[in-house]
């Protein structure tokens, strides 16, 4: 079944999806330490970036659990031009706040993902799960005081027994508005529990995206999106490695999606990938994607970054959006979640697409 809201963007002159992508070009890249306090609360966790293009500004947030500070999000300038990024700027630190007007208690939400719609002055951000499990999208103004929650169906709901919904640390990463700006898009990092197994070295998992009317808040439709298996295994202990979809932008008909695949004593892989609604099945209401025959997004793979590409030394990537124009091209920022682990740096990299 053709996806619902597809059909709202064919009043856009051209369809991206006719168009063949080149590799995208490094136009730099800057980074910040872990460590770095701004009035003194801690920087870094980013998992979600956006940017406002009337302003000239990002909004990133924080996927600190209140643990280090109160959940928040940060407004940034950044200053890219043709020969790099050339500075990056902290202007503001928001807290978010609950229904009750309050910040958030600790491990209240996991902040993952956040979007500006530029059309109501408001953001929209993601949290995988409170302390109990549930996860929550949710809409606020940008001095983070709350304005709705989005109610999700059952499926994405843990139950005692653990046999359906999300997965702890695997829920909605990801999050976009179309282009037309009627529907909100939010996906999960790897399967649901009654839709399958989360990624391996084998196979890869099968992630939900859903879509929401923004006016009613209502779902209208659910997709499913197939992962890539782990790329390779860890070397270290905990030998721990893993791979999911860590964001998505839509992009014309299309979202861009990135998949970060991690293996300990190796390091990241970034699979950046269009992915199309063309022939995908609308699940919608059904409650196990397991053992059921189920065309998924068509997917094509535009850039791999592994250690060392570019001369990069690439961190945990789990934010993408668009930036601005640079030379007539069309930008693309990605940025890292540094754990909030002094290893690790809050990376923002800035690329050029053909």
């Amino acid at each position: 079944m053709k996806a619902p809201f597809v059909a709202l963007f064919l009043a856009l002159a051209t369809s991206a999806s006719a168009q063949e992508m080149q590799t995208p070009e490094l136009i730099g890249a800057i980074t910040l330490p872990t460590g770095l306090k701004i009035g003194g609360i801690e920087f870094g966790g980013i998992s979600g970036l956006d940017y406002d293009p009337r302003e000239d500004v990002y909004y990133a947030i924080s996927d600190d659990r209140s643990e280090n500070a109160p959940a928040r999000f940060y407004k940034l300038k950044l200053a890219i031009d043709g020969s790099g990024v050339q500075s990056l700027d902290i202007l503001e630190t928001v807290t978010l706040l609950d229904k009750a007007g309050k910040p958030f208690g600790l491990k209240d939400v996991d902040p993952e993902s956040i979007r500006f719609n530029g059309e109501t002055g408001t953001l929209y951000w993601s949290s995988e799960g409170d302390r109990n499990g549930r996860p929550f999208i949710g809409e606020a103004k940008t001095n983070g005081s709350f304005i709705r929650e989005f109610a999700l169906p059952e499926a994405y709901i843990p139950d005692e027994g653990k046999t359906r919904g999300i997965r702890n640390n695997l829920s909605f990463e990801s999050l976009t508005i179309t282009p037309v700006g009627k529907t909100l898009l939010a996906g999960t990092e790897n399967a649901l529990i009654q839709d399958g197994d989360k990624a391996t070295l084998d196979h890869g998992s099968r992630s939900r995206i859903i879509a929401f009317d923004l006016a009613s808040g209502n779902v209208t439709a659910e997709y499913a999106y197939d992962t890539d298996p782990i790329f390779t295994k860890a070397t270290l202990p905990p030998f721990w490695n893993d791979n999911g979809l860590s964001e998505f932008v839509a992009d014309g008909n299309d979202l861009l999606t990135v998949e970060r695949s991690f293996a300990m004593g190796v390091g990241n892989r970034i699979s950046l990938y269009r992915a199309s609604f063309d022939g995908a099945s609308n699940v919608k209401d059904v409650p196990s994607l397991a053992n059921q025959s189920v065309a998924p997004l068509g997917k094509k793979l535009l850039l791999q970054l592994n250690e060392g590409d570019f001369g990069i030394d690439i961190d945990n990537i789990e934010a993408v959006t668009f930036g601005p124009m640079v030379d007539g091209k069309k930008t693309l920022i990605l940025a890292s979640d540094n754990n909030f682990n002094h290893s690790q740096v809050s990376q923002f990299i800035a690329l050029k697409l053909p």
